[in-house]
């Protein structure tokens, strides 16, 4: 599959490419943007499913983003001041990762054959093979995909043949709500007590990842998320356990109260196991809110133990 490094001028973009700082944003905030690109000057080289990577030029000239092609080349005719018609070959490109501009990065810290096939502000080039290799391994070793919002792949770090889109929720997704979250309740999962950082050190920071406590019945279009009430910090064990739970995620109390039945300590002292009155109280209210009970809901045994 081809790849290719687009130019794109912050400052000075083309008329046809988009603001950068909203493309940012909303790849940030929805996991892509698309954006329309002119590709006139590689139309039959470029295709759907080609990973393409953003270039931004001058003196701190440099790798910026990725993206993905998804559409075959089409085209519109456009008439310029000379009454003369030209038709610009177009795709679209799903921008799944763009750097703050202060972050991008500079070629110094690029393979040196990407030095002098960095494309100006507009302007494309196309990589060979051993060059898109190149550049995917630096990108991913230059961009850190460390997040705390889960086992996530750095778009661009695996060609699009080794990888699948899949939903996810946005909330837990967030990386600012997770960070409030993990303010408000510290860098320890709220079931078992397990701290990354703890147990492996500096390289275990900041992988924690959050569990939105809503449920998905309750979530409407009007939704507004407070990171601080509605996520928790999960381990991604007892994270996988709770979004096993039907119809609703178990709560942080059921999995903590499932760990106290089988007799396993939590790794911190604070987390303590709940009561049956707490349990009680969870089933008691999911049924004041109309959600019902789960099919041989564990809660409500476990609190007519």
């Amino acid at each position: 599959m081809t790849a290719a490094l687009l130019g794109w001028d912050p400052v000075w973009p083309e008329v046809w490419q988009p603001d950068y700082q909203a493309a940012a944003a909303g790849a940030a905030e929805s996991g892509f943007f698309r954006a329309v690109w002119d590709i006139s000057g590689a139309a039959e080289e470029l295709e759907a499913g080609a990973d393409v990577w953003f270039t931004v030029p001058g003196e701190r000239a440099g790798v910026a983003g990725h993206g993905v092609v998804v559409s075959s080349p089409y085209g519109f005719h456009d008439e310029d001041r000379r009454g003369q018609r030209d038709q610009p070959v177009l795709v679209d490109i799903d921008i799944d990762a763009l750097l703050p501009l202060e972050e991008h990065i500079p070629l110094v810290h690029l393979p040196p054959v990407l030095a002098g096939l960095c494309p100006g502000g507009g302007d494309l080039t196309i990589l060979d093979s051993s060059t898109e290799t190149d550049l995917r391994h630096a990108w991913a070793r230059n961009v850190s995909s460390t997040n705390g919002l889960g086992p996530a792949l750095l778009p661009g770090s695996l060609p699009q043949a080794a990888v699948r889109w899949s939903l996810t929720s946005r909330y837990e997704s967030d990386p600012d709500a997770a960070r409030i979250a993990l303010a408000h309740y510290g860098p320890s999962c709220s079931v078992c007590g397990f701290d990354p950082e703890t147990v492996f050190g500096r390289e275990g920071a900041g992988i924690m990842q959050v569990h939105h406590i809503v449920p998905a019945r309750l979530v409407t279009d009007d939704y507004d998320l407070d990171a601080a009430v509605d996520l928790v910090p999960l381990c991604g064990n007892c994270h996988a356990m709770a979004h096993s739970g039907f119809p609703d995620p178990f709560s942080p109390a059921e999995l903590r109260a499932m760990l106290a039945a089988q007799g396993v300590s939590p790794h911190a002292a604070h987390v303590a196991s709940p009561g049956p009155e707490q349990l009680r109280a969870e089933a008691d209210a999911r049924a004041l809110l109309g959600l019902g009970g789960r099919e041989n809901d564990w809660a409500a045994r476990k609190a007519a133990d």
